[in-house]
């Protein structure tokens, strides 16, 4: 079944185009457009919300667990990011992506996946902003990660779902969930977000070359 998507934006102007391409897409079902996130449906229709914290409606305290929220955002400040992570986002991507990427990142954190487009791994990496706060736990107290424990890390932070993976690679899907669970345990690191953080501070991600 495809994912139902809706925009948060209380500025009808901001998201137009965004919302053109979702109401013209055949991969998503588009649920409309509502000014601030307490007004998307609560019976857990729709699954997916675009919003932009940086300039629209903030982000709730606590998200709603039925509700994926990928962030579109031309902003770039760490900060923005680090934020909107903590909060529990499953994704974030910039303004100007290609329909195709946004269709994509739509499909992923409907999933349960996280999606992070170059410009918020790029955001990630170590930097003024404080590579300390980035990384959990600190680098230093990692045990060390085996060559394809580092390759399933590095596609899981490129947005990749644990079957992709495994097809890139010829492994099974069962395979990958234990390399993950492997990596978590190794980094202590329970979520996906956190895994990305850790995958660019080590350089193993584009974005952090």
């Amino acid at each position: 079944m495809y994912p139902r998507v809706a925009v948060v934006d209380d500025r009808s102007v901001a998201f137009r185009g965004v919302t053109e391409v979702l109401r013209g897409a055949s991969e998503v079902r588009f649920a409309g457009v509502f000014p601030t996130f307490a007004d998307c449906a609560p019976d857990g229709d729709p699954t997916v919300v675009i919003a932009d914290p940086c300039t629209g409606p903030a982000l709730p305290p606590r998200l709603p667990g039925h509700l994926a929220v990928l962030v579109m955002s031309a902003a770039d400040d760490p900060a923005d990011v680090h934020a909107a992570l903590g909060r529990g986002v499953a994704g974030w991507i910039g303004k100007g992506v290609e329909v195709s990427t946004l269709v994509r990142a739509v499909a992923a954190v409907a999933c349960g996946d996280l999606y992070l487009d170059r410009q918020a791994r790029a955001a990630l990496a170590p930097g003024p902003y404080g590579p300390d706060a980035v990384v959990e736990p600190a680098l230093r107290s990692v045990p060390a990660l085996t060559p394809r424990e580092c390759e399933v890390l590095t596609l899981i932070a490129e947005g990749l779902t644990h079957k992709q993976i495994g097809a890139q690679l010829g492994l099974s899907k069962a395979t990958v969930d234990t390399y993950v669970h492997r990596v978590r345990q190794k980094t202590g690191t329970p979520n996906k977000a956190g895994l990305t953080r850790i995958a660019v501070d080590l350089q193993l991600t584009a974005a952090s070359g």
